[in-house]
């Protein structure tokens, strides 16, 4: 297993513009809970410690554009293309490199290409990729559990420790098997839920790596929204449904059986 400190760290960190808010005393900056939002238009994103980051947008044809850090932030443009695009950004000193990558859905005209061949590709020399991604109008939930690929140069790394963190506080570590891959489940972590209760809110968890390949260190994150499972109200609302109607089903039988009753 490759476990390396590296000689300077730079945290790296993709998050929704409107989800950093600045701390009581100003000195920084932390993140906060968010709604769930739109995958439609622009959109902006906060990139932590991001000068000197070269910045792509990586399209679902695999065309790529370069995106400008403005007051730390970044505004992902309306491609016109439907489908999962990746904001993929590095910083290079040559014997120490990282890197965070982001997979956004917009809507557009029909792409007509699969969400695979954007994960496939190799967009940064380490990185972390959805194994799958989530299928349009589908979400990564708490409580499931979910497969990711760890590689170099395109190649998948095996025995190595892959940590995933949520805005909540959770941690969880996995060693990748011999094919670089590993599974986490989301963390049902959200606080103050109420049971049956219909809740709409996100979180971002970040699942992190490192690796030291001769004199180069590297360092990679996959950074991704998560939300709560329905399964807190659905459950709850499906139970009451089959109470409702087994009530209306016993009500019924007992009125058929009176009818005939009193015609015999």
């Amino acid at each position: 297993m490759q476990r390396q400190r590296l000689r300077s760290f730079i945290a790296i960190c993709l998050l929704p513009l409107s989800a950093v808010a600045a701390s009581t005393d100003g000195s920084e900056k932390k993140p906060i809970e968010q709604p769930a939002h739109d995958h439609r238009g622009a959109k902006q994103i906060t990139l932590e410690n991001g000068e000197g980051a070269t910045i792509t947008l990586w399209k679902p044809d695999l065309s790529t554009q370069t995106l400008n850090l403005e007051h730390g932030g970044i505004t992902i443009p309306k491609t016109g293309l439907d489908n999962y695009h990746a904001v993929v950004a590095e910083k290079d000193w040559g014997n120490h490199k990282e890197a965070v990558i982001r997979y956004e859905y917009m809507f557009g005209r029909p792409s007509k290409q699969s969400p695979s061949k954007l994960t496939a590709v190799e967009k940064t020399d380490f990185e972390i990729v959805p194994d799958p991604i989530p299928r349009e109008h589908y979400r990564y939930h708490s409580l499931q559990t979910w497969g990711f690929l760890v590689r170099l140069h395109g190649k998948p790394l095996s025995n190595l420790e892959l940590i995933l963190q949520t805005t909540h506080g959770s941690q969880q570590t996995v060693i990748s098997d011999q094919y670089g891959r590993v599974e986490f489940q989301i963390p049902d972590d959200f606080p103050n839920l109420v049971a049956g209760e219909r809740d709409k809110r996100s979180a971002q968890f970040t699942i992190s790596s490192r690796y030291r390949e001769g004199d180069i260190a590297y360092q990679t994150q996959l950074n991704a929204d998560y939300r709560i499972n329905p399964t807190h109200w659905q459950s709850t609302q499906l139970g009451l449904w089959v109470v409702g109607i087994g009530i209306l089903a016993g009500g019924y039988l007992g009125r058929t059986k009176k009818i005939k009753e009193k015609r015999t």
